[in-house]
Order: structure tokens, then sequence, then C-alpha cells
């Protein structure tokens, strides 16, 4: 299986894409970005779950939502940060999984709509 590679880095990836059309080129683009948002959201459930085994008391002794708001947004950027990297590997699993079905129907994904931020 020949590797995922949007950015253009993996020669062998760049051969076996020279023979899509530009429609199944701009699927596997939408693809990309979907999985990597997906990846992103996951990673951000995973970042908050964890984060609600840490104990939520200050030093003044009481729950501070201020600190609970800033860390959720911490999460959300280290999430988005570490899926766009491509370290983490879910993205590049789903992109493996989901490529003959999206090649198998380009001209219908290629025009579905995957620009919006997703929330967990």
């Amino acid at each position: 299986m020949v590797p995922i590679d949007p950015a253009g880095s993996n020669p062998a990836a760049n051969t076996a894409d020279a023979n899509l059309t530009p429609v199944q080129k701009q699927a596997l683009a939408k693809l990309h970005d979907a999985a990597q948002q997906f990846e992103g959201v996951f990673l951000e459930i995973l970042m908050n779950a964890m984060q609600d085994t840490v104990p939520q008391q200050s030093i003044f002794g009481q729950d501070d939502s201020s600190e609970q708001t800033w860390q959720g947004m911490l999460n959300d950027e280290r999430s988005q940060a570490i899926a766009k990297s491509g370290t983490f590997g879910l993205a590049q699993q789903l992109e493996e999984q989901l490529r003959p079905q999206v090649l198998g129907d380009a001209a219908q994904e290629a025009h579905t709509d995957v620009d919006r931020r997703i929330e967990p």
C-alpha cells in the first residue's frame, strides 16, 4: 500500500497519485482535511478526559472555573497541533482505510464541505 502524503514529500505517493484525475486529487485532499479534523477532535476529547482525572483545586482551595476554561482552550490548541503534525497517526490510518471509497465516488466526495470546525 502506498503511504498517504498530501505534502508531496514522498516520491512513491507522488508516482501513484500522478495517474489520478484532478477531481480524484481534490477528493483525496478533502479526505485528508476531514481525517485531520477528526483526529483533532478525538485528541481533544482524550485530553479533556485525562484532565478530568486531575484534582481541580486551586491554591486557594476552591474550584477555579477560569483555569478550567484556559485549560480547555490549551487542550484544543494542543490537539489541533498534534493532528496537523501527523505524529499521532489516526488521520493517516483513516485516510488509508477510506481512500478506495473516496476514489470510487470522487465526483461526490470532491464537493464535500469539510472546511468547518468540528467541536467535541
